[in-house]
């Protein structure tokens, strides 16, 4: 018994395997490679995200610039469109109103003379064609007994009064438009001047 107790003692006191410890240094060593190959591994994934991104920014903003020149080219198209609308319009309408001053006329010179289908038909022609006009945007100048504006009425005659402030318009000779707030055609009137002011110019 006391030789078992002895050897069983001194297997206690025996230091381990020497292969065993060896075999766990590999083992943790093996671990530890695995684990800094998995960050190398995780650090090359994160770069070719991040140059991924820089890729996908820089396609998103060449899309942007690229969208961004489609709707101006697309504005200034609709834009250009727009103008060479209003300008045939206008050139039309234009043309229009000489027809519609040949109406006018034509009822002035019929004022006096009784009612009849043929009075009946022009008037109702002309009221036609002044309401298409306005539906177009047409719209009459208001001159008469307001001071004189050369950006809208032409000055064709003067009229020597003292009944009103001389610049006043006396008397439309030929009714003038506006096309969407633009001058169509200016308005030809008579324009008030004051005696008392030509008296006092022809003095020394």
């Amino acid at each position: 018994m006391n030789e078992l107790d002895n050897e069983m003692r001194h297997k206690e006191q025996t230091p381990g395997n020497p292969r065993r410890e060896e075999g766990k240094e590999e083992k943790t060593q093996t671990v530890e490679e695995r684990l800094a190959e998995q960050d190398e591994q995780i650090r090359r994934l994160k770069d070719q995200l991040d140059q991924r991104d820089g890729q996908l920014d820089s396609v998103i903003g060449q899309l942007k610039q690229e969208v961004s020149s489609a709707l101006n080219k697309q504005a200034f198209f609709e834009r250009e469109t727009r103008q060479f609308k209003e300008r045939a319009n206008e050139e039309l309408l234009f043309r229009l109103l000489e027809v519609y001053d040949n109406f006018q006329r034509a009822l002035q010179a019929m004022e006096a003379a009784p009612d009849s289908p043929v009075k009946q038909g022009v008037f109702l022609i002309a009221k036609q064609f002044e309401n298409l006009l306005k539906q177009e945007g047409v719209e009459e100048i208001d001159c008469l007994g307001l001071p004189f504006d050369c950006n809208r009425q032409e000055a064709d005659c003067f009229e020597m009064t003292d009944r009103c402030p001389e610049g006043t318009v006396t008397d439309v000779l030929n009714k003038g438009y506006t096309y969407r707030g633009k001058i169509l055609r200016p308005a030809r009137v008579r324009v008030a001047k004051n005696n008392n002011l030509e008296i006092e110019t022809e003095e020394p």
